[in-house]
């Protein structure tokens, strides 16, 4: 199917396909000391033996502690550029948590006076901090002779802790951090006479603030992520999962806007994916979830003109139930409009009180019907009884970068609802992509009364337009991505006060609720007219193929990985092929 006629590395030793356990770590044929000593004589940098969670430094009785390195940890806690630079923690410590009979094992995060027990969790013991192609591949050698569980981790921000794991060794690949322009590339193998493009190519370590200022600088503008801090992942997670972005609305998809991925393959070949080379592979990548097919070691996007933006800010306040629920039933009446003006932002709603941070590129708006159609809804709100508008403010920004960095990065300047300041380090997250025809003004009043009813939203209007361009099979991305304007995103629940808080039935209620409250819209927009934003999982989703890619993707991705990675070297939760799998992907149960 594949035609992938590539050379793969000389394996030491096969596993056999009646392995039904991963080896780990106080098994017989796990790598001892001395053999990892000389593994590391391979490497660029020793292998990390005994790799501790990042807050083991506050605890005396560790073997790491630190009175200054725990400061500062307790200072930067939930401060994501700091977590996202450190390769032994998640960017959600209830992630870390690994659940033994019911008990919840983990290294607690903040450290509270009086904690004792600082668990190893879901903290890779071993590490593997790659430079280099070679140390990539020959870490999949190594974990391939050894029948070892490997995780790959970026920056570690990922919502379904994909990047940790029990009994696991670790490839950590955020090093590779080249960004290099070419203002007339062409992908490997194209025929003769293929029109260049002004693209960027990003090692897979690049962090989206990093190519925004860096893309700026060179008055080029590409869509990337709406994470705090700009910390996402650029190259790697974020758009092997689709990659949405508030750009996606005049660009497309992450998945869309990529021209090429080099990667290392389960078998260690070094290939080039694109249109032209290894195209089911290409296809795969963008949108079937990693690192279930390869490690990105680069992506190629191509860049965009670098427009001056309109902003949008706005405010409002309910004084009950009532006023609220009309408040969001007037915004869903208008909602597709709004996109269909040029739109594009997050609309949270929480505690009576309702927000847009949104733009459209030009100033004045390119679209010439924006700024009408959004003055339209802000009359609308100031019209209902019992609903205060406290905020309504227009400003223009020279580029994007510039409206980035009041939202993302110095969030003091901000203006609307504020992404960046979270003060949590748990969470529980599901969304639902929803088709225009559930958005369209007929059915405002439905989704007011549901919406009214929801916790903490942070909606994305992030399709439509040109997402909704691209076709439903070019990508493997969910087809529900190509007829749904907003994603509706949910955070309900947080556990906090150390140890004792994050137990079982904390961390069971935050992942319920979650469930729970994204399940009417499942039910109105079941799969594919409905789906889920691969990168927003949903812990307890039960019919995850469906939802994140549909039955007809999901039956093309299975296909391709089985080829691509027959010892199953690559598993991640509620990834291609892991059905059959335990929860830790340690194990096979069927």
């Amino acid at each position: 199917m594949l035609g992938l006629l590539l050379p793969s590395l000389a394996l030491a030793s096969v596993v056999s396909s009646a392995t039904t356990c991963k080896c780990l770590y106080n098994d017989s044929c796990f790598p001892t000391s001395a053999e990892w000593d000389a593994f590391s004589k391979n490497l660029s940098q020793p292998v990390l033996q005994d790799q501790k969670p990042l807050n083991a430094v506050c605890f005396k009785d560790s073997g790491v502690y630190d009175a200054d390195a725990c400061a500062q940890v307790t200072a930067n806690v939930v401060n994501p550029p700091f977590l996202t630079s450190k390769p032994n923690c998640l960017g959600f410590v209830n992630l870390e948590a690994l659940v033994v009979n019911d008990t919840v094992q983990y290294c607690p995060r903040p450290f509270y006076d009086g904690e004792t027990t600082c668990d190893q969790g879901r903290i890779p013991k071993f590490l593997v901090n790659a430079t280099s192609v070679d140390d990539i591949q020959k870490t999949l050698q190594y974990a391939t002779d050894h029948n070892l569980k490997l995780v790959v981790r970026n920056t570690g921000h990922e919502l379904m802790g994909r990047s940790g794991g029990s009994q696991s060794l670790e490839l950590y690949v955020n090093n590779f951090k080249n960004i290099d322009f070419d203002e007339q590339f062409v992908p490997e193998g194209a025929p003769e006479g293929t029109a260049s493009e002004y693209a960027v190519t990003l090692g897979a370590g690049v962090q989206w603030f990093e190519i925004y200022a860096a893309a700026d600088a060179k008055n080029r503008l590409v869509p990337g992520g709406f994470s705090p801090d700009g910390t996402v992942g650029a190259a790697a997670g974020w758009v092997l999962g689709g990659g949405h972005s508030v750009l996606s609305p005049f660009y497309g998809l992450g998945v869309d806007n990529v021209l090429q991925f080099t990667a290392v393959l389960p078998n260690g070949t070094l290939a080039t994916l694109n249109k032209y080379k290894n195209p089911d592979l290409f296809w795969a990548f963008r949108g079937g979830g990693g690192p279930s097919f390869g490690i990105v070691t680069s992506t190629t996007y191509r860049t965009h003109e670098n427009p001056p933006i309109t902003a949008v800010f706005y405010a409002a306040q309910a004084n009950g139930s009532a006023a609220y629920e009309q408040l969001l039933t007037t915004w869903m009446a208008q909602h597709n409009d709004i996109a269909d003006a040029g739109w594009a932002g997050v609309w949270p709603f929480l505690a009576n009180t309702f927000y847009l941070t949104f733009f459209t590129p030009g100033n004045p708006p390119q679209n010439p019907a924006a700024n009408a159609t959004m003055d339209k809804f802000f009359a609308a709100s100031r019209a209902i009884p019992g609903v205060t508008v406290s905020l309504a403010l227009s400003k223009v920004y020279p580029s994007f970068q510039q409206w980035n960095l009041d939202n993302l990065v110095n969030s003091q300047y901000g203006y609307g609802f504020n992404w960046t300041a979270g003060s949590e380090n748990t969470t529980a997250t599901s969304s639902w992509l929803m088709p225009r025809t559930l958005t369209a003004a007929r059915n405002a009043a439905q989704l007011g009364r549901l919406f009214a009813n929801l916790s903490v939203a942070v909606p994305y209007m992030v399709g439509g337009g040109a997402v909704a361009a691209v076709g439903p099979d070019e990508t493997a991305v969910t087809p529900a991505w190509r007829t749904s304007v907003s994603d509706m995103t949910v955070l309900p629940g947080f556990a906090t006060g150390g140890a004792a808080a994050l137990t079982v039935g904390a961390l069971d209620a935050m992942y319920q609720s979650a469930y729970d409250q994204i399940q009417p819209l499942r039910a109105l927009a079941p799969p594919p007219a409905g789906g889920q934003y691969l990168n927003e999982p949903d812990m307890l989703e039960e019919n995850w193929q469906a939802a994140y890619w549909g039955d007809a993707h999901y039956a093309r991705l299975l296909a391709i990985k089985k080829e691509v990675d027959p010892r199953d070297l690559l598993i991640v939760k509620k990834g291609v092929n892991s059905e059959g799998w335990d929860d830790e992907l340690l194990c096979k149960t069927t």
